[in-house]
């Protein structure tokens, strides 16, 4: 078994992540920066809990940021049955699938090749026809295995590399890739449909999102998601950007990403925001569009890993683009939970978080309340306002209309209610 990985941030060793002992138990893991990055040019944090130090992260400290990059639930026991690892190893996952991570962020094996085969077909349609054509939980993860791609979540994903021509093609191993491709779900039909549709209606309203479209693969219908953490860089080149999620940057485990599980609360979101890393006002409005969007489109499920913060060369952080903005009130509640996944107020579902409920979330996180109950009334009439447009738009690209008129009825009449509420 693997027993010390080498950390890389913008292409740059930083330092070594090592673990002890037969058990491989949270308290045996061991980051260290490396001596000579510590005393280079400007040295970049690998994370807010992770500050520059020459002293090691020992335990949950460095088992919790670097477990927050792998797949969770069914894709990762996909993952680890094909690689034949113990499900519950993060360390061997990382030594196997953390080549290509979110972010700027690689962890490697110190003999991991530089590059991958150039004689086997990169295309993801002709991958996908020589085994059938069919999508399924986990499919697209496990074609990624061999290049060494770990992206976190418990929704199937690739990442993949979008050509100037439209085609598809997975990346050789070390390869930036520049979008991320999600296949619709076999245990909730629909899924991408909604997302393009929460997506584009935030982008509407004027929140910051990431870009996406719906793609036909080998006849199967997706989500293309274009990656916000790259950018061009002063060569002209695509460069990373690094990503962390809130549950890395406060420090929590990835299986703790809901409050009611004993994560991170809205209060702790904002107090990162304005407080600790004193991102400006900028970011402030933006964790507070974000909360109100999702409540308006009835979205259950945002989460502490559905909020990150980017940074690049220079070390500078900022808020990311939103993503994953699903109106979970259009999907039945025996497949999806209606309890907000980060608590507002004390409201017990997402739609009907009350004008007490914006009362008692402004007071913990800091935000005026006559002007939170300002912005959400603003916000709702903007999302409704431009559903009728987005709907047809996205129709046209190839959403089923039956579900986008589903999430239509759900959202307006959510919205509805929230604005009589304040408005009462």
């Amino acid at each position: 078994m693997t027993d010390r990985l080498q950390v890389r941030l913008f292409d740059r060793h930083i330092g070594e992540l090592g673990i002890a002992g037969e058990v491989r138990a949270p308290e045996d893991w061991r980051f260290t920066y490396a001596a000579e990055y510590l005393a280079s040019v400007q040295p970049v944090a690998l994370s807010v809990s992770l500050p520059l130090r020459a002293e090691p992260f020992v335990g949950a400290m460095a088992r919790n940021w670097f477990g927050n990059l792998l797949p969770e639930g069914p894709v990762r026991e996909a993952i680890a049955a094909r690689l034949r690892i113990p499900v519950w190893d993060d360390f061997e996952l990382l030594a196997a699938i953390g080549g290509e991570c979110a972010g700027a962020v690689s962890i490697v094996p110190p003999d991991a090749p530089v590059a991958g085969p150039t004689d086997v077909s990169l295309d993801l349609e002709a991958l996908l026809a020589a085994q059938g054509g069919e999508t399924g939980e986990a499919s697209l993860a496990l074609m990624g295995t061999p290049r060494r791609l770990s992206l976190a979540g418990a929704q199937d994903k690739i990442a993949v590399v979008l050509g100037a021509d439209g085609s598809i093609r997975l990346p050789v191993i070390g390869e930036i890739t520049t979008h991320i491709l999600k296949p619709d779900s076999l245990r909730i039909r629909g899924l991408r449909d909604f997302e393009a549709f929460g997506l584009a209606l935030a982008r509407a309203a004027g929140l910051q999102v990431a870009a996406s479209s719906i793609v036909a693969v080998a006849g199967h219908k997706a989500l293309l998601v274009e990656r916000y953490d790259r950018h061009v860089a002063k060569n002209g080149d695509l460069a990373r950007l690094h990503q962390e999620d809130f549950c890395q940057a406060l420090g929590y485990p990835g299986e703790l990403k809901y409050e009611a599980g004993g994560g991170p609360t809205l209060a702790l979101c904002a107090h990162l925001i304005r407080q600790q890393l004193r991102l400006g006002p900028v970011a402030v409005q933006a964790l507070l569009d974000w909360v109100i969007f999702n409540v308006i489109i009835g979205n259950a499920d945002a989460h502490a890993k559905n909020l990150a913060l980017l940074c690049g060369p220079d070390g500078l952080r900022r808020l990311a683009p939103f993503y994953d903005l699903v109106p979970t009130i259009a999907i039945s509640e025996q497949l999806i939970e209606r309890k907000p996944a980060l608590g507002i107020g004390n409201a017990a579902r997402i739609d009907e978080v009350s004008a007490a409920d914006w009362q008692r979330f402004a007071e913990a996180t800091g935000y005026a309340p006559r002007f939170v109950q300002r912005r959400v009334i603003e916000l709702a009439g903007l999302v409704l306002h431009a559903m009728a447009g987005t709907a047809n738009t996205l129709m046209e690209q190839g959403a089923g209309q039956a579900r986008i008129e589903k999430a239509q009825i759900a959202i307006n009449q959510n919205a509805q209610r929230l604005l009589a509420s304040l408005q009462a």
